[in-house]
């Protein structure tokens, strides 16, 4: 068994009941459990089982419903989240200058809700571990010992051999890397909250997150102000699709959420069956929300004194908390049409299909809201794009035959106009700005293809629906932008000009 670098002055508390044994390795953590657990489940050769194992680590409300191998595993996941804090701690300390979490204790101690252990879906294995971290070790391990194969033009790269995984890498860190997204493996947690991450650098982000945002750096797209550079680059990046789908006209802002989108949309596999009835699902994640429903009684309660709120899930705990006990609580959910407010996302989108009648693109599968100056959150409703991806949205449309379209608009004049909200500006009418290196599209993808130019706009009037035409300055320093061909005298790019006659061509006006 490979054992991890030596942390200095490595330190973890048992909280187990009143226990207040002190753990300098892993190794002598795991054993110390075990010891509770023995004295907890008994012999495994008992006749009878409980209907319930209560977990007696101090601030965990854990219940396995009829397991005690689940409670196992569930156990020795305190032993690593105690780690994780640990080296938390220790790399807060190197960093003064970092802010400090402000969201309290109440969270420290719960970690994931767990399983009956940790299968390694590594090629020719089917090892199976209850301490996540002999698992994650003995991952490592194969890592390690991976050999290079021969890849295109007699190159060597290094495949991942996890079941249904078919990347490779040319070197054995990226394969490392890699791994975590199999094994969900966190390397460090905040000591204040709890919370886990895959990097030092999401644990950084997170203080940041927390922090008084600077008043320079400010999105221009949508006003939200940060604490850090790199947080406003991260931001900026969600405002840009830059990949398109190949099987609909959705696009994402990244190929991991593309993956995902393909996974969903369009493909009927389901590979995780629950254990307690015939249903399937297309991730674990489902899978483990699902099986909730059928376990009786209730397993988190809140910690906040005076308040009896419980629930099965710890999501669900969080939410709770943010919303009823945090200062200032959630944001509401407001229309901007008729500025009625929700307390949830759903409810406010069944407001604008119902009542205004909205529809999002082809594709999509939901409204997208974000923070408006007045503090609500509202329906996000243009799509930045790329470049590329523009002309590709633009050379479809264009293969469409011209009498299809005037068919479709002709047709659509008895129908009701329907709108396309999507992610960036909460006025179909906001302000714009010539735009040199990409585009954004406001009911550009109409359901149908209806023609809403000549339908009253949602709010009664009118007014016809607008192309919003907008900037992405930062995406003009990157690679692949418009070379200066591209662009006329006036520097407007020929995507916009184009976009534009399409646009004038379904019947819209454009600012």
């Amino acid at each position: 068994m490979m054992t991890t670098k030596r942390l200095d002055n490595f330190e973890v508390v048992c909280e187990w009941a009143s226990c207040n044994f002190k753990g300098h390795t892993m190794e002598e953590l795991s054993d110390h459990m075990s010891l509770h657990l023995n004295d907890y489940l008994g012999d495994n050769d008992a006749l009878e089982e409980l209907e319930e194992y209560a977990c007696l680590w101090n601030g965990c409300e854990f219940v396995s419903m009829g397991s005690p191998v689940e409670l196992e595993v569930h156990a020795y996941f305190h032993n690593y989240h105690g780690k994780l804090k640990f080296v938390g701690s220790q790399l807060l300390k190197s960093r003064p200058d970092l802010p400090s979490c402000n969201q309290g204790l109440h969270s420290n101690n719960l970690v994931p809700e767990g399983s009956d252990g940790y299968v390694c879906q590594w090629e020719h294995c089917d090892s199976t571990f209850n301490n996540p971290e002999w698992f994650y070790r003995h991952v490592d391990n194969h890592v390690e010992s991976a050999e290079p194969q021969s890849f295109q033009q007699h190159q060597l790269a290094l495949f991942c051999p996890w079941t249904g995984c078919d990347a490779f890498f040319k070197i054995r860190y990226r394969l490392r890397e890699h791994m975590r997204s199999h094994t969900q493996e966190r390397l460090v947690a905040c000591p204040t909250c709890g919370s886990m991450f895959s990097s030092n650098t999401k644990l950084f982000d997170h203080l940041h997150r927390q922090a008084e945002p600077v008043e320079s750096l400010v999105c221009e797209h949508c006003g939200k102000a940060f604490s850090s550079e790199r947080l406003l680059r991260d931001h900026v990046r969600q405002h840009v699709n830059q990949v398109k789908c190949p099987f609909c006209d959705m696009t994402c802002t990244t190929l991991a959420a593309l993956k995902i989108h393909i996974r969903f949309r369009h493909c009927d596999e389901r590979p995780f069956p629950c254990d307690f009835c015939d249903k399937r699902f297309k991730n674990q994640r489902d899978l483990q929300k699902h099986t909730e429903v059928h376990n009786e009684g209730t397993v988190y309660h809140c910690t906040v004194e005076g308040c009896d709120y419980s629930c099965h899930t710890f999501q669900t705990m969080s939410h709770h908390y943010k919303r009823v006990h945090e200062v200032g609580g959630m944001s509401k959910y407001k229309c901007h049409i008729c500025d009625k407010v929700f307390s949830w996302c759903y409810t406010l989108t069944l407001h604008l299909r119902k009542k205004h009648e909205l529809k999002w693109p082809s594709g999509h599968s939901r409204f997208r809201y974000r923070k408006d100056v007045d503090g609500f959150l509202k329906v996000n409703m243009v799509r930045f794009e790329t470049v590329e991806v523009t002309k590709e949205i633009m050379k479809n449309m264009a293969k469409k035959p011209q009498s299809l379209r005037k068919s479709q608009r002709t047709s659509s004049r008895n129908k009701r106009a329907a709108a396309a909200p999507e992610s960036g500006r909460s006025s179909p009418a906001g302000s714009s700005s010539p735009s040199s290196s990409s585009s954004s599209s406001y009911s550009s993808e109409l359901s149908g293809g209806e023609d809403v130019s000549s339908q009253p706009s949602p709010r009664g009037s009118d007014s016809p629906v607008y192309c919003v035409m907008s900037t992405i300055p930062h995406i003009e320093e990157e690679p692949g932008g418009l070379s200066q061909e591209d662009c006329d005298g006036s520097g407007t790019s020929g995507a916009v000009q184009a976009l534009t006659e399409v646009a004038r061509g379904l019947g819209m006006d454009v600012v």
